[in-house]
């Protein structure tokens, strides 16, 4: 009883304009979610947009999106970028941080092994594409 006469008498206050409502403000649009995309030719890691695709900033050459989870080796580190580039090009990317599935490989030699033991591993979600692959001379 004693809520319906409030509400009677703040609805009397709105009608003869003694009670403003307050506007609820629009929430501001959503800054675009950033995720890790790597330039295997500069050897460098960028955090860009997921809604359309990018080039380096640096040769213009294509950057590749990692995943959340992605980690840039040093830019001196050849084996480590290409062991991430080899990954990559295998379909594996860098989602997660956990899981219940084995880590991946932290040499490249242990790649090749590691992708015939692990075929359906979680974390390769991609087709492979070997043409990202490096050519050997």
């Amino acid at each position: 009883m004693v809520d319906e006469e409030k509400n009677r008498r703040m609805e009397l206050r709105r009608e003869i304009g003694n009670r403003k409502v307050k506007e609820i403000p629009s929430p501001s649009p959503r800054p675009a979610y950033l995720a890790a995309h790597a330039c295997f030719n500069c050897r460098k890691s960028f955090k860009l947009s997921y809604e359309k695709s990018h080039v380096c900033p640096e040769c213009g050459e294509p950057i590749y999106l990692m995943g959340r989870a992605f980690k840039a080796p040093k830019r001196s580190d050849d084996e480590q970028w290409s062991k991430v580039q080899r990954l990559y090009a295998l379909g594996f990317r860098f989602q997660r941080y956990g899981g219940d599935y084995p880590s991946l490989p932290e040499r490249l030699r242990e790649v090749d092994r590691f992708v015939e033991e692990f075929p359906d591993h979680e974390l390769r979600v991609a087709e492979p594409n070997l043409s990202l692959l490096p050519r050997k001379h």
